[in-house]
């Protein structure tokens, strides 16, 4: 019974019937080219050990300032990049509420996206542009932030929004936020 079944999943995996998986297995008749290069690929497969680094990997190996919170913004990921400019360990920061580190624009910025619907993934991306205080070991410190917001949904289908941006210098915040329009906050909805 138990080989029957193996052969039946064998022969749906390649396409061909049991019968025929039962010939090549009996020695009666060789598998064509093409099937033999698909058991080859079902083989290789089977011996992959090292599973892919997940999205979330991803965004701590960033060199950048990046990270992903939930919809109570918490740090879920953070980047190397973020890690730096906190001034904090990996450790000290994930798991942790984002207000707790980052202030002013950053908090109105979450609020927006929270209120557009990036947690329902009602929106396909936002862009934010304005000071953040970032609290850090030091002390309290203000920088000038460009961010783009984009939901991610996680295996368990939790929508979460991975935060990507840059500091940058006034001249350079002028210079974006005229080029749009005056807007600190942008939105696209996904609909």
């Amino acid at each position: 019974m138990s080989k029957r079944l193996k052969q039946a999943a064998l022969a749906a995996d390649l396409g061909v019937t049991q019968a025929m998986i039962s010939r090549w297995e009996n020695g009666e008749s060789d598998p064509p080219e093409r099937v033999k290069r698909r058991m080859a690929e079902l083989v290789q497969d089977a011996f992959v050990v090292a599973p892919a680094p997940t999205w979330m990997d991803l965004v701590t190996l960033n060199p950048a300032v990046e990270f992903v919170t939930d919809s109570l913004g918490m740090f879920k990921a953070v980047s190397r990049g973020a890690v730096d400019l906190f001034g904090v360990t990996r450790e000290e920061i994930e798991g942790r509420r984002a207000s707790q580190y980052l202030g002013e624009d950053f908090t109105a910025a979450m609020d927006h996206l929270r209120d557009h619907g990036m947690f329902q993934n009602n929106l396909a991306f936002a862009q934010s542009l304005g000071s953040v205080e970032i609290n850090v070991a030091s002390g309290m410190k203000n920088v000038l932030c460009d961010f783009i917001h984009w939901p991610r949904i996680s295996e368990a289908r939790t929508v979460y929004c991975v935060h990507s941006g840059a500091v940058i210098d006034e001249a350079a915040y002028a210079r974006r936020l005229e080029e749009r329009h005056g807007e600190r906050f942008v939105t696209r909805k996904t609909f």
